[in-house]
């Protein structure tokens, strides 16, 4: 049933259970993901690059160590973790002592918000610096990264991703999970302990101090903080209750959980959180250590100190748009400048990163995120060779204009496999409305709307046919172990004689003088589809709403900017929610369920229906709406789900029953299935390599090291 456009059948995932166990001596694979499939902005000044500049000599009779790449080791054996080492291990390997350098200066704009910043470089470096090995050469320093988005904070993951630090990553085969703000992290048999050890004389960019206080304050007094988190997320609760957080010293702390947590490791590797804030600078925001704050938070517009706090503090590391004020962070480039058309960074002075040659990264001085909500302008911006990298959001659709113009816009086209599931749709089932709401969550409502698509015209005009003509409404990727083969083929045939009969039957028989259906209380039911380009493509909703509009649904149709579609989603004041799914795959659903159980996304950026029935849930039912059964038995299977030994028989029989479920209720009607994601990247971008899978299941960019990218030209 499947092509090769699905990823390959992955391997037992009993794989996953025997490697996590034994990381304390080697590096964690999970199971194989699927290799790649190849195929202006305002002006804003640099500093001239300057030649890096040593600041160590090593001992006499002692060499540097060789200055490798992956393209060349030089004969010197991996580490404990591939393309990276730590600094002792990587002398102890080549006998050589490591000098430091960096670019030769500050940007003056960063001594501008923190002050003084030291100019030698091994006062700013950890004392265990993480050493990279470069893909094809030894950067140089200099140049502006250009970054695209739709907005500040829609469809700007990617561009996240160039920066991101957290403490552990995947490696780019997809399937090693090695440390990275972490100097190194092990794990007990029982997957119930996790110990995670930080880095000597690892600084904030304001030049504070980096430890396990950090961590300490962000789980105590933000997580577990009832008026800042009035519920600590799923994410962070097994067996039913939260993880515990132990602080050993200042460098190590251990995460316990009450029922094994075989997904803990995967998600702190994906997920965009931090698990510390730099507590040096938010106490003075936090009522515990400032009872002056509600006062100052009033003073300044702010109903209370919570409002106020989070302004300097958000989990998405754009939510806080206090540049200028000396937010502290730990990734490569710290944004200094924001206006409605783009947003600047500069590199990260005390940065934790070097390469082979002990030159700090990142290589690049600035990197910029220009922004548009217009397809085609960001079209015109790619093929004008204005963009270094750019996948989100681009439609496959546009592949042939991308090839047409690669030679005049310096720039390679890529297809690379995608991590989401292909476009679905989900009506309101928990809509305002009394009688959409009756309508909308009918499953054979959902049946007779979704056999009116003709999946097969849908293929060939948004995917040149090479999609899948399938569902993926089951938020279970078809290559999971457990996975049924029905799943995917349920409601999909083409069929709209049934479907005018299906409507017929559940009360929507009855038409208006234009042949539009009428809703049981004689008004025209009218389907009102706003949508946003980052979630699905113009020509997939175009054509979703003729098939509609041929079995007499009317059908309204607007294209919105994403925080306009956020807002109406999160108020539940849609119809129809329309997204491109994602985090299905084996390796992310152990990281995080969330679309397993109501409202079948994030509840801030993206929730299909049901967002009541999980504050039910998360409240214990004192809050929200009661869920029907079958949303009910999603929550407590999820919850069970999490804490079993992928590959046992419970945990495919309790996976497959969430599967099932959704299957036969059609929470979420999938359109087809992924197409390639069309990938852009300049040709100036040195050691640039693709993503092998492309999606927010892995963070985007992440897993191939923008801080080693380097301007070539």
């Amino acid at each position: 049933m499947m092509s090769k456009h699905f990823l390959p059948k992955l391997v037992s995932v009993l794989i996953i259970i025997s490697m996590i166990s034994g990381c304390a001596s080697q590096a964690t694979p999970l199971p194989p993901v699927p290799t790649v499939e190849s195929g202006g902005a305002p002006q804003v000044t640099t500093a001239p690059a300057q030649p890096a500049t040593a600041t160590e000599q090593p001992p006499a009779g002692i060499s540097k160590p060789p200055a490798i790449t992956m393209d060349d080791t030089q004969g010197v054996p991996p580490g404990k973790y591939p393309q990276q080492y730590e600094l002792e291990e990587f002398e102890s390997l080549t006998g050589g002592k490591m000098e430091f350098s960096d670019r030769g200066f500050i940007d003056p704009t960063l001594i501008e918000i923190y002050g003084d910043i030291p100019t030698d470089v091994r006062e700013r470096l950890p004392q265990e610096p993480l050493v990279v090995v470069p893909y094809d050469e030894i950067g140089k320093y200099g140049g502006q990264l250009e970054g695209l988005s739709l907005g500040p904070e829609s469809g700007n993951s990617e561009y996240l991703s160039w920066r991101h630090a957290n403490l552990l990553r995947y490696a780019d085969d997809m399937i090693t999970i090695v440390p990275n703000v972490a100097k190194d992290y092990s794990i007990s048999d029982d997957l119930q302990e996790f110990t995670f050890i930080l880095r000597k004389g690892h600084k904030w960019s304001d030049g504070e101090p980096f430890t396990t206080a950090d961590v300490a304050f962000w789980w105590e007094d933000i997580i577990l903080n009832k008026e800042l988190t009035p519920e600590v997320p799923i994410y962070w609760v097994f067996g039913g209750e939260p993880m515990k957080v132990e602080i050993v010293d200042d460098v190590t702390f251990k995460i316990k959980t009450a029922a094994p947590a075989p997904g803990l490791i995967p998600w702190l590797a994906v997920m965009w959180i931090l698990p510390a804030a730099p507590r040096h600078f938010l106490e003075s925001k936090h009522l515990k250590y400032n009872p002056n704050i509600d006062k100052e938070a009033q003073e300044n517009g702010f109903p209370s100190w919570v409002e106020y706090f989070y302004t300097f503090y958000g989990e998405w590391q754009d939510s806080v748009h206090r540049w200028k004020e000396g937010v502290p962070r730990l990734e490569a480039w710290i944004v200094v400048e924001e206006t409605p058309e783009y947003q600047l960074a500069v590199a990260n002075p005390y940065y934790h990163v070097v390469d082979t040659a002990g030159q700090q990264l990142p290589y690049v001085d600035r990197s910029r995120e220009s922004y548009s909500q217009d397809a085609q302008v960001i079209e015109l911006k790619i093929i004008n060779g204005e963009v270094d990298q750019k996948a989100q959001t681009l439609k496959f659709a546009s592949v042939p204009v991308f090839k047409q113009h690669e030679a005049d816009g310096d720039y390679k086209v890529y297809l690379v496999e995608a991590a989401s599931d292909g476009p679905t749709v989900s009506f309101n089932c928990t809509h305002k409305d009394p009688v959409l709401r009756e309508i909308f969550s009918n499953p054979k409502f959902s049946y007779a709307m979704s056999i009116a698509i003709n999946r097969k015209e849908v293929n060939k005009i948004a995917c040149f046919g090479e999609c899948e003509e399938i569902s993926t409404g089951v938020p279970i990727h078809p290559s999971a172990s457990f996975a049924k083969p029905e799943w995917y083929t349920y409601a999909t045939e083409y069929d709209p004689e049934k479907a005018n009969q299906m409507l017929d039957e559940l009360g929507l028989d009855k038409k208006d003088s234009e042949g539009w259906r009428l809703r049981p209380d004689g008004k025209r039911l009218v389907v009102f589809a706003n949508y946003t380009i980052q979630g699905i493509s113009s020509e997939v909703m175009n054509l979703v709403k003729s098939f509609w509009e041929a079995v007499g649904v009317k059908v309204e149709l607007k294209e919105i900017a994403t925080e306009a579609y956020r807002a109406m989603v999160s108020n539940n004041e849609h119809d129809l929610a329309a997204f491109t799914s994602g985090t299905t795959l084996e390796p992310s659903f152990l990281s995080n369920q969330y679309r397993f159980y109501p409202p079948f996304g994030d509840p801030v950026l993206e929730p299909q229906c049901g967002l009541s029935y999980l504050e039910w849930y998360k409240s214990g039912g004192q809050k929200g709406e009661e869920p029907p059964p079958d949303m009910k038995r999603l929550f407590e299977l999820t919850e069970k789900f999490k804490t079993l030994l992928p590959g046992s028989d419970e945990y495919v029989k309790v996976g497959q029953e969430i599967g099932d479920i959704h299957m036969r209720n059609l929470f979420l009607i999938g359109i087809l299935g992924p197409a390639p994601v069309v990938l852009i990247a300049k040709n100036r971008l040195g050691n640039f390599v693709p993503v092998k899978i492309s999606g927010f299941e892995f963070y985007r960019n992440y897993p191939v090291r923008p801080d080693q990218w380097y301007i070539k030209y």
